[in-house]
C-alpha cells in the first residue's frame, strides 16, 4: 500500500547519516526483523519522522507505528511528499487521508514539518529542515529553538554580491513584498528597493 513513499524515506536516511555522523536510523523495510515487535522498536526509538504520501494512512503497519507513537508521547516530525506522482499532496489532503481520530494528535499539535523536494537542489533544504526537527527532539538540543546547520560545499549568503548596482521594483500592492525586498537589501551588498510608484 505504501510504496510511494520507501525510495524517498530511504534517501533520507542515508543522507541524514552523512550529515549527522553517528546518527542511528531505524527504517522498518531495512531493519523490522519481526512485524510483531513493531511496537516495542517505536519503545526505543527517540523520535518518529512519518512520511506522508497517499496511502500511508491506509497501511496498518503505518498506523500502528502513529498509534505507538501518540501512545508513549514520542516527538514526530512530518515530512510531506510534494511530487503528485509519488504520492505527494497538500498537507488538507494527507489529513483528509488521516483518520478522524487520529487528524488533531498529528496535523495540530504544531509539529516539526518538512516539505521532501525530490529535485537535489531542493533536496539539500529538505535534508537540513528534517536534520533540524531531529536535533531539536533530542535532550542534548530540546531546550533550543533551532539550530545553525549548514552543509559542506552550501553556498554562504555573505558569498554572494552583485557586480554592479541592481534594483528590484516592488508593488506596494503585493503585501510583504517591499518587506521581503528590503530584507535581501540588507543582506546584499550593491541590491537597491524601489517601489513601482517611484
Amino acid at each position: 500500500i505504501w510504496s510511494t513513499g520507501q525510495d524517498a524515506v530511504a534517501v533520507i536516511k542515508n543522507e541524514l547519516k552523512l550529515l549527522i555522523p553517528g546518527i542511528k536510523i531505524f527504517l522498518d523495510v531495512d531493519d523490522l526483523k519481526d512485524i510483531g515487535s513493531l511496537e516495542d522498536y517505536v519503545d526505543r526509538t527517540q523520535v518518529m519522522l512519518f512520511f506522508l504520501s497517499k496511502g500511508y494512512f491506509r497501511s496498518k503497519n503505518c498506523l500502528r507505528e502513529i498509534r505507538t507513537s501518540l501512545e508513549k508521547s514520542k516527538p514526530l516530525v512530518l515530512v510531506q511528499e510534494a511530487d503528485p506522482t509519488k504520492g505527494g499532496g497538500t498537507m488538507e489532503e494527507l489529513r483528509e487521508d488521516c483518520p478522524e481520530t487520529l487528524q488533531r494528535s498529528i496535523f495540530e499539535m504544531d509539529r516539526p514539518h518538512a516539505v521532501w523536494m525530490r529535485a537535489e537542489e531542493f533536496q539539500r533544504v529538505s535534508l537540513k529542515i528534517i536534520a533540524e526537527a531531529l536535533l531539536l527532539c533530542t535532550p542534548a538540543y530540546m531546550k533550543k529553538v533551532s539550530l545553525p546547520l549548514c552543509i559542506a560545499d552550501e553556498p554562504r549568503i555573505a558569498s554572494f554580491d552583485f557586480s554592479k548596482q541592481v534594483t528590484v521594483r516592488v508593488s506596494l500592492a503585493n503585501p510583504g513584498a517591499e518587506d521581503l525586498a528590503n530584507e535581501l537589501a540588507n543582506s546584499f551588498a550593491g541590491l537597491t528597493v524601489s517601489t513601482a510608484e517611484e
